[in-house]
């Protein structure tokens, strides 16, 4: 089997195999379309807004993150000055690591350095999480799971959506929000009980549209910054969970990937051309309390 050397970023964990390459087209590199939802702003305090989240948008050719707050910056209100993560992923070790950096992020010294664009020429996103004037605390690509870290207030440009997706591992069911409206529902393939899909909080780090949507990734890829919390390598790459769509849809409802997240096809295409790199995305091992006291709105429910 020839490794298409566009997947050596990553390796979606749709399948344990590849019958033929997936070869990303020229529509890889399109720019993405700037919702109406999306307000490009000079502070995040948006992030305070319901329904809202913050990203971060890389400005130069590298994004430097720093696993330490400098103690010269003052933290108002005070902070944890370190990069934190909420799971630890036991059984592998950290991604990137010295000896293992994968294409577009190394670990460094003081912390990471990420390359600005994307191996997929698409711009470098982050989640913010709080600003303390000069820098702001980050959510990065990164194993364990959930790392952060600290990047220049000038060294990226903010904005923020109202989108948001969530999944629910008990029942196999995505919901895709817009402020507190579900904008698209849908069930989905999810990961076997000996490659789990990680639960936490994540967001998409880029949108990876595909030539053609009879492959084994379907549509679309939208990666997330999350690993396998299982599998150290993949298919000769890094285990890096995407949600993407799929060419068996009659596993939809089923344990049946490595740790990616299979959407019918017509429903990752809505939802890759409507939210931006830096959505959100909660992962639940049950069904979040919330969901029931959540406005319906107007939803395009999808359950094959």
């Amino acid at each position: 089997m020839t490794t298409s050397p566009l997947l050596r970023r990553f390796r979606p964990l749709a399948v344990i195999a590849m019958s033929f390459v997936l070869v990303l087209g020229a529509a890889s590199c399109s720019s993405d379309k700037k919702s109406s939802s999306d307000t490009t702003t000079t502070s995040i305090e948006t992030a305070s807004v319901p329904f809202q989240t913050t990203y971060a948008t890389a400005k130069g050719a590298k994004l430097t993150v720093l696993e330490q707050l400098p103690k010269s910056v003052a933290t108002s209100p005070p902070s944890s000055t370190s990069s934190t993560s909420t799971t630890l992923a036991s059984k592998v070790p950290a991604i990137p690591r010295n000896g293992l950096n994968s294409a577009g992020v190394k670990k460094t010294v003081d912390g990471y350095e990420f390359t600005n664009p994307t191996y997929y020429k698409n711009p470098l996103v982050v989640e913010v999480l709080e600003n303390q004037g000069d820098y702001m605390k980050v959510l990065i690509t990164a194993r364990p799971n959930h790392t952060t870290g600290w990047v220049k207030a000038d060294d990226v440009t903010i904005a923020a959506t109202e989108y948001r997706m969530e999944l629910d591992l008990s029942t196999f069911h995505l919901k895709v929000f817009k402020g507190p409206d579900v904008f698209i529902e849908t069930d989905v393939v999810i990961g076997k009980d000996s490659t789990p899909t990680p639960v936490g909080h994540y967001f998409v780090t880029e949108k990876i549209k595909n030539s053609s949507d009879t492959g084994v990734y379907g549509a679309w890829i939208l990666p997330i910054n999350g690993y396998s919390e299982v599998l150290d390598t993949f298919d000769n790459g890094l285990p890096q969970v995407a949600f993407h769509g799929t060419n068996q849809p009659e596993l939809i409802g089923t344990k049946a990937s490595n740790g990616c997240v299979r959407i019918p096809n017509d429903v990752v295409t809505k939802i890759a051309e409507t939210i931006p790199a830096g959505t959100p995305i909660d992962v639940f091992a049950t069904t979040p309390a919330t969901w029931s006291a959540m406005g319906t709105g107007s939803t395009t429910a999808v359950t094959p």
